[in-house]
């Protein structure tokens, strides 16, 4: 087991910080949000590609589009379809 991800369970630790790992949350079909990603590799109304530790997330959809932006957190809005990492 990884030093890192062994403190984090042991202190009861939020994994997504001590691992650097995305936290992303939906709400409905409508918006979800990304904490703690890389970027925006490619931008498009059908297709966003989000840089993550854990991959490239794949958000696929209807009408995507930015609402926030900021080095810590993504918020995307429009009908999401589906989500997928890249390998």
């Amino acid at each position: 087991m990884d030093l890192r991800r062994g403190v984090s369970e042991a202190l009861d630790l939020p994994k997504e910080i001590m691992l650097d790992l995305p936290l992303i949350s939906l709400m409905g079909r409508e918006e979800i949000t990304i904490e703690n990603h890389k970027g925006i590799l490619t931008y498009g109304e059908e297709s966003i590609r989000i840089g993550t530790k854990a991959g490239t997330l794949c958000i696929r959809g209807e009408d995507l589009g930015l609402k926030q932006l900021t080095t810590d957190v993504l918020v995307i809005t429009g009908k999401v379809v589906a989500l997928e990492f890249l390998t």
